[in-house]
């Protein structure tokens, strides 16, 4: 097996909070991407059909992790390690999904086998080097690809505070199956959930949910008993709690994890330029004043925001945000594009001071609370800077200002200590980025390893 181990001196392991717990076989820095759904198998000639090739090309763009889907609840794994995990994959709004960065790989590619894609990207890591992080995305996206409605109405009737349990139970199977397959020292590290904090059964995004002090302290513990038993089980494995912010409630946050997985979308808000309000629930998309000058923007003949809901009738629904994203992007007209592009070229030059700044005051706010909740913790960077804009909008790659906005958060999050991050969210091989831009993701990622 080829390995990524770093030449940095020891000294560095002091630098990193929480770098004396560091296993050896693990690389000093963690340079990571997110192909969120390489499990879920494509449509003939996707982006993750060819697992060792995927893995190969992260090598040769500075990468030697990835963070992904882990297939928990819809791989089925019984205590007597017989595995089942064959499920239609499904695009989540068909007709429309594909306009979506990081939606448009999957779906309708017929019967997958989660179970065996799983082992044999765990195999295909294991040759090129590359180290693995498990995380579920399940209830915030994963249930949308699923063609198996039965299973997903089984999975959403689980009580909310019988969840976590549930999750870390699956979560421990497929470590305990990855063990006696002999790649288990390919798992950086391990996530009962993505965006913990943010979950609609928990607190919802921006405490949309209000719950009570009482009601999130018993999120809490049980989120800590099933870490404690996931450590327990797993010595030989690290375990992260995730949130969508570093603004994070600490009524919500277990005590102590060994690894804090935050995200940092600090330039997100400048798809406000485009998108203004409309993706707000309750917005009415069809007011003139909401809209602005957005027509300019759009096909002729738009569709109503009811056509997408309606993709999804009789189907658990999708956040409202998301019916939205998937309207807004689906009507935009792509002879427009140039002059879209340089709108949102313009507002990033314009505001590139107040952005830097609110990332510095970010990852100040990150270290804070990192020092009074979890001082001993590793700390991760695993999604962050921007992400859901139309595929084919690719002002980012062709942005000069963009991609110095990336090395002023990649030098940020180094300086600050993390021990991984990733150069943006989107960052894969579905993204333009991977084939447009690979000398750039290569040298950012050896900034923060510090070749650079």
């Amino acid at each position: 097996m080829s390995t990524v181990r770093e030449t940095f001196p020891k000294r560095e392991r002091k630098e990193i909070p929480g770098g004396r717990n560091l296993p050896d076989h693990l690389p000093e820095r963690l340079t990571i991407a997110m192909p969120i759904w390489a499990l879920h198998d494509t449509p003939e000639g996707g982006a993750y059909h060819d697992l060792d090739t995927m893995m190969r090309e992260l090598v040769e763009r500075g990468f030697n992790t990835i963070r992904f889907d882990d297939g928990a609840g819809l791989i089925d794994v019984s205590p007597d390690g017989s595995v089942r995990g064959t499920i239609p994959i499904v695009e989540p709004f068909p007709g429309f999904t594909r306009n979506i960065r990081q939606s448009w790989c999957c779906g309708d590619g017929g019967p997958c086998d989660l179970a065996g894609r799983l082992f044999e990207l765990c195999e295909a890591a294991a040759r090129h080097g590359i180290f693995l992080i498990l995380s579920s995305w399940y209830y915030l996206h994963t249930y949308q690809y699923c063609g198996d409605e039965a299973r997903n109405r089984r999975l959403h009737a689980i009580p909310a505070h019988e969840r976590y349990e549930y999750f870390a139970t699956q979560l421990n199977l497929l470590l305990a199956e990855l063990r006696r397959r002999g790649v288990i020292r390919q798992i950086a590290f391990a996530e009962i959930f993505n965006e913990s904090d943010g979950l609609n059964f928990i607190n919802g995004y921006g405490n949309a949910n209000h719950l009570s002090p009482e009601e999130r302290h018993r999120f809490r513990e049980e989120h800590a008993q099933a870490l404690r038993r996931l450590i327990q089980q797993n010595p030989d494995v690290l375990f992260a709690v995730d949130t969508y912010t570093p603004y994070t409630d600490p009524e919500l946050f277990p005590d102590n994890p060994p690894i804090w997985n935050f995200h940092n979308y600090f330039l997100w808000d400048l798809y406000r330029v485009l998108e203004r309000n409309l993706l707000v629930p309750g917005t009415d998309v069809t007011s003139p004043e909401e809209r602005g000058d957005l027509d300019r923007f759009l096909l002729p003949h738009t569709v109503p925001l009811e056509s997408i809901r309606n993709t999804r009738r009789g189907l658990l629904p999708a956040p409202e945000d998301w019916y939205r994203r998937i309207w807004l992007y689906a009507q935009l007209d792509q002879k427009n594009f140039p002059e879209l592009s340089q709108r949102f070229r313009n507002a990033l030059r314009q505001s590139a001071a107040q952005y830097r700044e609110k990332l510095d005051i970010s990852i100040k706010q990150a270290m804070e609370f990192h020092r009074q909740h979890c001082p001993d913790a590793l700390l991760v960077c695993g999604e962050g800077l921007s992400f859901c804009a139309r595929t084919q909008l690719q002002w980012e790659e062709e942005s000069e200002e963009y991609w110095a906005m990336a090395e002023y958060f990649v030098r940020a999050n180094r300086r600050a200590g993390l021990w991984g991050t990733v150069l943006r969210s989107c960052c894969g091989p579905e993204d333009p980025s991977w084939h447009r831009c690979p000398e750039q993701l290569l040298r950012l990622n050896r900034i923060f390893k510090g070749e650079l």
